[in-house]
């Protein structure tokens, strides 16, 4: 118990100087409150809550935070003296007392705690990535980002989370839930692209390019190559990439909707993932020079909903072949999405698994469906681009088909 309670204090005077760093470092002489009272305030929290958890009164901690609310007040008030009204450094202080508390309610491996202090150290660094993206935010884009709260926020927890039709396959709740895990992982890589900016960097296009849709990405690029032949090279390279990445988003699917599938897909899409990473690094590695690539953005509300219509389509077909085809049947029909979109059946396969299909048949189906979408993408590249971007690309996706042909055979065995 006691060694438990000195980690949670280690671990509670790390965060507080990693937040307190951050400040010093751009509070520009406007600061009273430094890196060690950042490490003090985050401290002292971990430390009444400790105590009021042995004494069993609140009372510690509230007189803790009502000190710590002194001396913010004081800090903001020395700011306003010298005509600095900024009021940030002051929630940071704050929540740096609340991460304290969180600190001592938390638990081994301290995911919270540490989620929660490096998110505020972000926010706080961010500040010129942030006003530039808040400056050149379009009127578009602030609808765009309230349509997406309601579909998120108040539309799907009111759905029903039951199958609602004859034939025992469509589930509003999980056909919008699938909307919504695409345009998060949308709406978040647009986001990014937008703080960032693409330009910056081959590698985080190829990233985010994969996060949000590793197919649009290689058409987009393919197309690319036709128009500017010389940049194939670092087309390939963003191709790859995304290719790679594609593997990872279908493993954070999984964990999203049924973490047993993930589990048993953690070491073939982890390794697969890996692989085409390194082999992205060589094709980085040998490039001529740098290329800028345009992507556009990855917000799209028509696609999502387009998508969610073909999740629907995919379960209902996956479901008659369960029923009148069997295993075999979903299997075959698990390639053939792949072929088209990858994340429609990957959802559709672990959603089954929680009450229709057995794990091992999801297993089987997430791997053809990754395999197949490979080979899709290959083929796509050939027939939107050059022959040495195909070239390029079919070295590598070839080379991660037959790894994922391996963990078939060995998934069989």
């Amino acid at each position: 118990m006691l060694t438990d309670v000195i980690v949670k204090l280690i671990l509670s005077l790390a965060l507080g100087a990693l937040i307190g760093i951050e400040r010093e470092k751009h509070g520009k002489g406007e600061l009273i409150e430094g890196m060690r009272t950042f490490m003090l305030v985050s401290f002292l929290a971990t430390l009444s809550a400790y105590f009021s958890e042995v004494l069993n009164s609140i009372l510690i901690i509230i007189i803790a935070f009502i000190f710590t609310g002194l001396l913010t007040i004081l800090g903001y008030l020395s700011k306003i003296k010298h005509k600095h009204v900024g009021l940030t450094t002051e929630v940071a202080f704050l929540l740096t007392f609340v991460i304290g508390l969180i600190v001592y309610s938390d638990s081994y491996p301290y995911l919270l705690s540490i989620a929660a202090g490096l998110i505020l150290t972000l926010i706080l660094a961010s500040k010129g990535r942030m006003h530039h993206f808040a400056k050149h935010l379009k009127e578009k884009e602030i609808w765009d980002a309230i349509i997406f709260a309601i579909i998120t926020f108040v539309i799907l927890p009111i759905l029903p989370n039951r199958t609602i039709d004859p034939f025992n396959s469509f589930n509003p709740f999980l056909v919008w839930l699938s909307i919504v895990l695409v345009l998060t992982i949308s709406f978040g890589g647009y986001i990014a692209m937008k703080i960032f900016g693409v330009r910056k960097g081959i590698a985080l296009t190829g990233l985010l390019g994969g996060v949000a849709s590793s197919t649009a990405l290689s058409v987009a690029m393919a197309e690319e190559t036709r128009k500017y032949p010389k940049i194939f090279n670092s087309a390939a390279f963003a191709i790859c990439l995304a290719g790679s990445t594609m593997f990872l988003r279908m493993l954070a699917m999984d964990f999203v909707i049924n973490s047993d599938v993930a589990m048993k897909v953690l070491i073939p899409l982890v390794v697969l993932g890996i692989v085409g990473y390194f082999f992205s690094f060589l094709i980085w590695k040998n490039k001529k020079r740098e290329q800028k690539i345009n992507l556009s953005s990855p917000l799209a509300f028509k696609s999502a909903f387009s998508f969610g219509i073909f999740f629907v389509l995919v379960f209902f077909l996956s479901r008659l072949a369960e029923n009148y085809v069997g295993d075999a049947g979903i299997l075959l029909f698990a390639f053939l999405a792949g072929l088209i979109e990858v994340d429609a059946i990957n959802i559709t396969l672990a959603t089954l698994a929680i009450t229709t299909i057995t794990p091992t048949v999801a297993v089987y189906g997430i791997l053809l469906a990754a395999i197949a979408n490979t080979i899709s993408k290959w083929g796509l590249t050939k027939y939107f681009g050059t022959n040495e971007l195909a070239k390029d690309v079919g070295k590598v996706f070839i080379f991660l088909v037959g790894i994922g042909v391996v963990f078939l055979i060995f998934a069989s065995i």
